[in-house]
This record gives structure tokens, sequence and C-alpha cells, in this order.
């Protein structure tokens, strides 16, 4: 498997498409946190250019990851529960982000972008509350916004867009795509160059 995954890597290149491993994220300079606000708005539009793994590592770090040695998240979570999940739908299937190991887990092998919502992007990242982890709706919803708004954040620091929707085209279909058990996707974030 390590093997497989080390051709799969120097095939790619810098473009995500195999990979389960991410690079470490960037978690110094950049755009700062005031450039980021000011830049930040929702994009619809986005242009065919695959995001890098690079790219993609940064956002779900910026999103949901481990910032300290506790393993606690970049976004809060009510009594810290943790129960955000983030799926990543790419051209070669859909992929579960891993926050601990940093790491792409690959679910399945179907391009499942079309049943997230309606903009043509080469990436969506779609965010799922464990209801195991925190029954409470209100708290779970509060949580997800959290890790929204670091989605947004993080996608402008890397001149990219992205638009929060909760309009999502088939929630059955990733369900059962994504193996989501009594899980519901709640949000889904087209992630993309701006056309």
């Amino acid at each position: 498997m390590k093997k497989f995954l080390s051709v799969c890597l120097a095939l790619t290149a810098s473009i995500v498409t195999c990979a389960e491993i991410l690079p470490p994220p960037r978690t110094s300079g950049g755009m700062s946190l005031r450039e980021s606000l000011k830049n930040r708005h929702s994009v619809r539009r986005f242009a065919a250019t695959p995001l890098t793994m690079q790219q993609l590592s940064n956002i779900l770090w910026c999103a949901n990851g481990v910032n300290r040695p506790n393993g606690k998240r970049t976004a809060p979570s009510a009594l810290d529960r943790r129960e955000i999940m983030i799926y990543v739908a790419l051209p070669d299937g859909g992929y579960f982000y891993d926050p601990e190991k940093h790491a792409l887990e690959k679910i399945c092998n179907t391009d499942l972008r079309p049943f997230c919502g309606r903009y043509t992007a080469p990436c969506y990242l779609i965010i799922v509350p464990d209801k195991t982890r925190q029954p409470n709706e209100v708290f779970a919803g509060i949580d997800a916004g959290y890790v929204s708004q670091n989605i947004y954040l993080a996608a402008t620091a890397e001149n990219l867009g992205t638009c929060a929707m909760g309009l999502i085209t088939d929630r059955g279909k990733l369900s059962a795509e994504l193996k989501l058990g009594g899980n519901t996707p709640l949000l889904v974030h087209p992630v993309g160059t701006p056309e």
C-alpha cells in the first residue's frame, strides 16, 4: 500500500487525485486574518483548475484540524464533543478527513460533486455532524458554523473561493455513498479558483 501511495504521489505531483496522505499544513505566514476577513465573500463560479495537495491540506487543517497536543481543534465545539466531520468530494471519489492523522481516507470511487450542489467546482467539502457525539442539533449547527467560517477564511487566504450551501442536491445519495449511517450532511462548500 505504501508503495502504491508513493507511485500515486509521484504521478500526481501536487494535484489531488488519489493520494491519501496530506502534506503538513502551513500554519504561519501568508495572508493575515484581517486581510482574509476584508477579502472574504461567497464565490459561485469556479475555474476547472484542481486544488493542489498543499491548498487542500491548509484548508482542511484551518477548517477543523488539530492545533494542540491534547487533540483540540482549530474550531471550537460545544462541550468539546468534536462532532463535526469533514468529507471531501473530488473527481476520483469521496474522502473522509481524519484530523488526528491529518490524512484523507478514501470512502468511495464515485464523483460526489454533482450530489453536493449546483455549482461546478473541482472540490466540495461536506460538513457532517456526528449525532452520536453531539445529539443536540442546536449545538451541532453552531459548531458547523464555526467550521464553515474557517473554510471561508482559509479559502480566501489561499486565493480560492467558496460558498456555504445548505441546499444540497441529494443528501440521501451523499449519505449512502459516504456510509454515514444515521448522520446527514448539514452544509457543503464548493472550493476552487474563482472564475
